[in-house]
């Protein structure tokens, strides 16, 4: 049987998921009365917002590249989705620029409404593009890269992120996964990491995942 490549997106795009997910339940049950809980709100939103971007670059500058000469029709059709999303996301962080310089509080509502009807029409928009990805470039990695070129390319992904910033993404990524991902995650990086790197990842994930499934998880990894 032959063993599958090294996935550049399913992971990290189940981080982006929760991610989205979270930010869209948050908005929809925000008080945007409560002024100081809304500047909190809007800031994690612009943090959560600065993260799509981030993956957005990577993969044009870093991933795409690497298909785009087997594939050119297919990487000019996603560029033109980041295109798209970027604007979307750019009206998004008008918008709440807008609702956070609002003192007047049903001014304020009004605003956040419409900060909450833009947010969910780019996180549909976003979620089908991953999907798409899903179907068409991640297959194509598959297809066009070795294993080894592959994990060159999350390697360079991986260093240029500051370490802060990559525990932001470990976070994200770890309480995203199932189980049988999770295991095979940290099983991989137990057998060929250091082991101060293994600890640290550990430590994040207790933080992130519920008690009863890192249990499982730990004792599957310690058989």
């Amino acid at each position: 049987m032959q063993l599958r490549k090294t996935d550049l997106f399913t992971f990290i795009h189940k981080a982006l998921r929760s991610i989205i997910y979270n930010a869209a339940s948050k908005l929809q049950t925000a008080d945007f009365t409560e002024e100081k809980e809304i500047e909190n709100l809007l800031a994690s939103l612009r943090h959560d917002l600065d993260l799509l971007h981030e993956h957005a670059v990577n993969e044009d500058n870093i991933i795409f590249p690497e298909i785009a000469n087997n594939e050119p029709d297919m990487i000019s059709e996603l560029n033109d989705e980041h295109k798209a999303l970027e604007e979307k996301l750019h009206k998004i962080k008008t918008q709440i620029e807008k609702t956070n310089l609002t003192a007047d509080n049903e001014k304020r509502v009004e605003l956040g409404s419409e900060l909450n009807n833009l947010f969910n029409d780019f996180a549909a928009s976003y979620l089908a593009h991953m999907n798409h990805e899903e179907a068409t470039v991640l297959e194509a990695s598959f297809k066009y890269l070795s294993d080894a070129e592959l994990i060159a390319i999350r390697t360079r992904i991986q260093t240029q992120i500051p370490s802060e910033r990559y525990k932001t993404w470990l976070h994200w990524m770890l309480k995203s996964l199932n189980n049988s991902e999770l295991i095979g995650l940290l099983g991989g990086m137990k057998a060929s990491a250091p082991a101060h790197v293994f600890e640290n990842v550990v430590g994040v994930a207790q933080s992130v995942i519920e008690n009863k499934k890192w249990n499982k998880i730990r004792s599957r990894l310690m058989a």
